[in-house]
């Protein structure tokens, strides 16, 4: 699958000992990428570095960056040197234009980057590359996740076929308005690069976008999907099965990253509908998903469905309390702004004891609606973060 990519790993034997925290990704010179990065007005070097080379055309061979542990962010113009001497070391040594290559980094913010190691680290990857290496490149972009997050598929269409694969990584910090924390997904297919662009951000859209497991955006949130060029798009048709199945990799993706979340147990839907527009729609159902009253109730298994409430009222969307209705899965709560004459305590009870919660929320009559999903709120999340730099 996909054995155009070729991925090396490695580790720098710092801040996760043994395990792989390194990569490198090279792509092939028939490749278009797309790059969607964070909007947070606090951009890390890499992230920066990366928006650059996106805004113009980059050609030839490619290669992906990434090292986890450090963010390089808030390292200012040091951090911006770091970045430069690592990118020099390797262009050197492998025969690549600096501007092809694009740097990638997650992990703690405002401290400066080994260049020694990392670099070290970056020259094993390319000495070891290999394809269908994607089970390591998903575990050496990890940071505090608790397992790999990998997705992938192989569609086929008459006697043709074509290949998805997707990993990322992100356990906190993820409400990105954008994407995730980090995430590289490939296919084999051909697309133009302007095609491949909206696609991506389509998706991203209603996929990374639309989660959240703190309400806190990352500086260093960056998502790529790459086409090798491998099999040529020839119809509309197989156009539209490419989008389909990959907007179910960017959902499978952005579901684990939820139940990845630091200390989450429980992933929860909100759809929200009736309002104005799909944006007014959304703005409800972020507030109720980053509610840390709902999320606490939903690791408490509590159904306490005023804080649904409280929170959808919570925003500057109007609407009428005659016009509320909310349903528990399939038991209705409340109905035209009254409690349901047979909803029961014990029935919210068993919906809110399930892994999956699904919540929906209607406003009004328009027809308008948007999902955003979300994560519990426990006790280990606390002391994940608490002991982050510990």
């Amino acid at each position: 699958m996909l054995k155009e990519v070729e991925i090396g790993c490695a580790t720098t034997n710092s801040k996760y000992k043994k395990r792989l925290d390194c990569a490198v990704v090279r792509i092939p010179k028939s490749s278009t990428l797309s790059g969607v990065f964070t909007t947070n007005n606090f951009k890390s070097v890499p992230v920066k570095n990366c928006l650059k080379k996106f805004s113009q055309k980059i050609n030839g061979e490619k290669l992906l960056i990434i090292n986890a542990g450090n963010a390089n962010a808030g390292t200012g113009k040091a951090g911006e040197k770091d970045l430069e001497l690592i990118l020099d070391s390797l262009s050197q040594k492998i025969g690549i234009s600096k501007k092809n290559l694009l740097p990638f980094s997650t992990g703690v913010i405002g401290e400066r980057l080994e260049t020694k190691l990392i670099t070290s680290a970056f020259e094993k990857c390319i000495k070891d590359f290999k394809t269908n290496n994607f089970q390591n490149l998903a575990k050496s972009i990890m940071t505090t996740d608790k397992k790999i997050k990998i997705s992938k598929t192989v569609v086929k269409v008459g006697n043709k076929k074509f290949s998805i694969v997707g990993v990322a990584k992100g356990v906190g910090m993820i409400e990105p308005n954008m994407a995730t924390t980090l995430s590289f997904i490939f296919t084999d297919l051909k697309i133009p690069e302007s095609t491949l662009k909206k696609i991506h951000k389509n998706i991203c859209d209603e996929t990374f976008n639309s989660i959240s497991v703190d309400g806190e955006q990352s500086p260093s949130d960056s998502s790529i999907l790459v086409a090798t060029g491998k099999n040529l798009i020839e119809s509309p048709k197989l156009l539209r099965l490419f989008e389909g199945s990959l907007q179910k990799i960017f959902t499978d993706l952005s579901e684990k990253l939820l139940l990845d979340g630091e200390g989450a147990t429980k992933l929860i839907e909100i759809k929200v509908s009736g309002l104005k527009s799909k944006v007014a729609c959304k703005e409800v159902a972020k507030k109720i998903a980053n509610s840390p009253l709902l999320k606490t109730a939903a690791y408490g298994e509590d159904p306490n469905w005023g804080r649904i409430l409280s929170a959808a009222g919570n925003t500057e969307n109007k609407f009428q309390e005659k016009n509320v209705s909310i349903k528990m899965g399939d038991i209705k709560v409340m109905e035209n702004g009254e409690i349901h004459k047979k909803y029961r305590e014990a029935s919210g009870k068993k919906e809110f004891k399930k892994k999956r919660i699904s919540l929906a929320v209607k406003l009004g009559s328009s027809k308008y609606s948007a999902k955003v999903k979300s994560s519990d709120l426990t006790h280990e999340y606390i002391s994940i973060n608490s002991d982050y730099r510990s």
